[in-house]
């Protein structure tokens, strides 16, 4: 017994949430405090952590409330299920992950409220409240969580809800008191959990979501037990995690343009907190928030898309980020959407975070046809959230179409996510056997550029002795040249995955290694050339399982979906092998250069190389000499440009800040392992041993004569088990 109290009493212990009592006076002081204007501002925030999709057509919404009213779920972007209406326990945990988060963030009852908000009519209030009583009642009385219950995310999104609920409930003639101390009862509940420091998600922005969903329940429910030291509680962890969220660049950490939005908006739904709150905002965060605006506008594209680095999603965001202008008196001013956004500049540079983004035709902004986006990555913070291993990888938009990419967000628990996650998913060179999370580092080694060329030289070494240097050359508005050189162990296999986009035709050029990609949508071309070491294989895929690659992820009706996509995959011997990649866009301006039908070359080493485009009517020659990179180019006259490339400075220290930060705040919110259904089974098993030792003690053997000194040594065996279960197992 002593042993299963040990297995179960950490988690009990986790999960358990103490009730507070709320009396008539809390109820009462709530229908008045905070005044409506602050709570409808409040409802402003909801596309901050809210899981309901913010659809502007009133017909549809009020449809599916509708048909939520009927039991059944038919929401954009949720999959399409049956309910038990008001609420059912049994429905917390079925269907896919999205579903359950979604669940547990009352998105159904903020559908109800939106409809009622709409209509005025008082089915959709009703269905929404009792909806929320049932949870209230499901979540006081569970004793560990099930599906999304106490998720950091689903609690943030239901903090918000209920306080939209609680604008339109507590003027309402059918307000019940009753209703209200169970409602108030449920956000005090949800209060403790978030400011919890054993549930606190440190790490990534959901830990983020739990403080400023702490601030929004402060503001919204002044009146409850605690308020006070839930915004105190918030401050603090959120001052900590802005040591390594977000870097002094500006750049969110998390290794995902998607995810850098998401960052963007909630550092400035902080700081508008903060000034409803009348607390001054730490000038750091001020600074670091307006250099971030500045780098979401940088690696925006036209009409909301983004470049797919790590979990980002291939669908449109018209609007962005919500943001805060600061007022002269350092305070953050209401909440609202830019009413545009656009690159500041053609070439910007983060090396601490690891980003490099070039734009050309900037002056077609933001008409595609003319406008192009290339970004290289090499970013890797360990431990930070939403890794893809996508070091060195190259991203190329132009003239409106995806040509070269990485994969995009694939759904978390479908098959595939964990290919996506690792080096499949991009174009990064890797070893074929590498995983995930192998041991490596990549730092920037050179970077340069003009008005018509841009520079980036880099080297990721691990793990072992693998070591790749991959150099990007961006000539005028549409030539791209990508080498790399791999020196790793002789059998080892050094693999390139070059992916386009669905729309894009794939077919093999006139020459050897040389393809052409075809865009159904804008008919533009691009070639695609390789000159490679000996060795070499070249092979065409497209939606393949083994090897995973071929694959995008593009947006749909309901939500982004994996989609075939031509893609090329490159195999070397890793020792001593190299590859140059030459991708030209066929355009026709005074920006752009003629596109060769074939190359050659020369490589020496990293520092001396030449490569030679024979176009239709002249020779362009690029070549390496030690720190500079030259382009003779014949069908301008033989004219001839050289480009010095500067190394950076060292950011190793500033990375080493950022990783202390990190660590500093790991060791004071160690994670606790949620793991119930090991639980379970290894109560089983304990019961199981129980019976089996009971059943030897109670038959007629020569065991029992030592009955005595077999219960002791049964009694040392289970301090024994119970001590391993506790510090080890369950560790």
């Amino acid at each position: 017994m002593l042993v299963l109290g040990a297995v179960w009493w950490p988690q009990f212990a986790h999960d358990y949430v103490p009730t507070p009592s709320i009396s008539e006076h809390t109820t009462a002081v709530a229908r008045s405090t905070p005044d409506d204007t602050l709570l409808r501002e409040l409802v402003g925030f909801m596309p901050g952590f809210g899981l309901a999709p913010r659809s502007s057509d009133r017909a549809e919404l009020v449809t599916a409330a509708d048909k939520l009213l009927g039991g059944h779920v038919d929401i954009p972007g949720l999959p399409r299920m049956s309910i038990v209406v008001p609420f059912s326990g049994e429905d917390i945990d079925k269907g896919p992950g999205t579903w359950q988060l979604a669940f547990a963030g009352l998105t159904l009852p903020e559908v109800l409220i939106r409809a009622y908000q709409l209509t005025h009519d008082d089915r959709y209030l009703f269905g929404a409240r009792d909806m929320i009583v049932g949870w209230a009642e499901y979540e006081r009385h569970a004793w560990i969580s099930r599906g999304f219950l106490w998720n950091d995310h689903a609690m943030a999104a239901r903090v918000a809800v209920l306080a939209e609920f609680w604008l339109v409930y507590r003027h309402h003639a059918a307000f019940d008191p009753a209703v209200a101390r169970t409602l108030l009862t449920f956000v005090a509940r949800t209060g403790y959990v978030l400011a919890n420091p054993a549930h606190f998600t440190f790490k990534t922005n959901h830990g983020v979501m739990q403080n400023l969903a702490l601030w929004h329940l402060v503001l919204a429910f002044p009146m409850l037990p605690e308020a006070g030291r839930y915004r105190d509680t918030a401050f603090t962890r959120l001052r900590q995690q802005m040591g390594f969220y977000i870097d002094s660049e500006g750049v969110v950490l998390e290794h995902s343009a998607g995810y850098h939005s998401w960052g963007v908006q909630f550092l400035g739904m902080a700081l508008r907190y903060l000034a409803l709150m009348h607390m001054p905002p730490p000038p750091e965060w001020v600074e670091k928030y307006k250099r971030a605006d500045l780098v979401y506008a940088q690696i925006r594209l036209p009409h909301g898309f983004l470049p797919l680095i790590g979990d980002t999603e291939n669908a449109p965001d018209r609007l962005g980020p919500m943001g805060v202008e600061i007022g002269p008196d350092g305070q953050a001013r209401a909440l609202r959407h830019k009413p545009f956004w656009r690159p500041g500049e053609p070439r910007s540079l983060y090396p601490l975070a690891g980003y490099s983004i070039w734009w050309d035709g900037l002056e077609h902004w933001p008409q595609p046809r003319g406008l192009s986006q290339t970004v290289v990555t090499w970013s890797y913070f360990p431990g930070h959230g939403h890794k893809h291993a996508d070091e060195l990888s190259v991203l190329v938009w132009a003239s409106g179409e995806r040509w070269w990419s990485n994969v995009g967000y694939w759904n978390y628990g479908e098959p595939g996510r964990s290919q996506v996650e690792s080096w499949s998913g991009s174009n990064a060179p890797h070893l074929v056997t590498e995983s995930v999370d192998s041991e490596r580092s990549s730092q920037l080694v050179a970077s340069g550029s003009s008005a018509r060329l841009a520079v980036v030289d880099l080297e990721r070494r691990g793990p072992k002795h693998y070591v790749v240097r991959r150099q990007v050359v961006h000539l005028a508005s549409n030539l791209w040249i990508v080498l790399d050189h791999a020196m790793g162990a002789a059998d080892s296999l050094s693999r390139t995955q070059w992916t386009t986009s669905p729309n894009i035709r794939m077919v093999p050029g006139q020459g050897r290694n040389s393809y052409l990609l075809q865009s159904e949508d804008t008919h533009l071309s691009m070639s695609m050339h390789f000159l490679t070491s000996p060795g070499t294989s070249v092979r065409q895929v497209q939606g393949s399982f083994e090897p995973f690659a071929g694959w995008q992820v593009v947006e749909s009706k309901s939500r982004p979906a994996p989609a075939p996509a031509p893609a090329l995959i490159v195999d070397q011997p890793a020792r001593d092998a190299w590859a140059i990649a030459v991708s030209c866009l066929a355009v026709e301006n005074s920006a752009a250069v003629p596109c060769p039908a074939r190359i050659d070359g020369h490589f020496s080493d990293d520092t001396d190389w030449i490569l030679t485009l024979h176009t239709r009517s002249a020779r362009l020659a690029i070549r390496r000499a030690d720190s500079s990179i030259h382009v003779d180019d014949g069908q301008r006259g033989g004219s001839s440009q050289a480009l010095v490339l500067e190394t950076p400075d060292d950011v190793r220290p500033r990375r080493e800040e950022l990783q202390r930060a990190y660590a500093a705040v790991a060791a004071q919110y160690p994670r606790f392992k949620e793991v119930p259904r090991y639980r379970v089974r290894v109560s089983l098993g304990v019961l199981v041993l129980l019976i089996v030792q009971e059943t030897a003690f109670a038959l007629p053997t020569p065991l029992r004569r030592r009955g005595v000194l077999l219960r002791a040594l049964s009694i040392g065996g289970w301090t024994l088990l119970g001590m391993w279960l506790v510090v080890v197992y369950f560790r």
